[in-house]
């Protein structure tokens, strides 16, 4: 766990134009106001959410998976090949409650439906952010 968590990064992508921007918005909103820094890349590829969570130095990035999860499988592939599986990865999304064991599997560390309280959000990164950040594992 991160020893001074008042300094942690995060980054936060869309991985579809599905038009809904208000949820990613109520999320910074609220990450910020717990302290956080964050980044908000909008609609980005894997590769380029990769790529901004080593050039940003992150320690966890949120998505919104817009029912996309072939895109989820290719960052969590993309990162594990960086070595940067050390980053905590969240999602958000409506995502059918079969499919969260599917998404897990790939690596996403929690899945927040529509209507998850902010709070619990924050808390979950806070308690769970890992250590290291991007640039201590290149």
């Amino acid at each position: 766990m991160a020893e001074n968590k008042s300094n942690i990064k995060v980054l936060m992508a869309k991985t579809s134009l599905d038009g809904h921007w208000r949820g990613v918005a109520m999320v910074t909103t609220a990450l910020r106001d717990a302290g956080m820094e964050v980044i908000y890349g909008g609609m980005i590829t894997p590769r380029q959410i990769v790529e901004t969570a080593i050039q940003e130095d992150v320690d966890v990035i949120g998505i919104n998976i817009g029912g996309r999860y072939g895109v989820v499988k290719e960052l969590m592939d993309l990162l594990k090949q960086k070595n940067l599986d050390n980053i905590l990865v969240v999602a958000g999304g409506v995502i059918p409650p079969s499919d969260i064991p599917l998404l897990k599997g790939m690596g996403i560390h929690e899945i927040f439906p529509p209507g998850s309280e902010l709070e619990k959000i924050v808390r979950h990164i806070k308690e769970n952010v890992p250590g290291k950040k991007a640039s201590e594992v290149r």
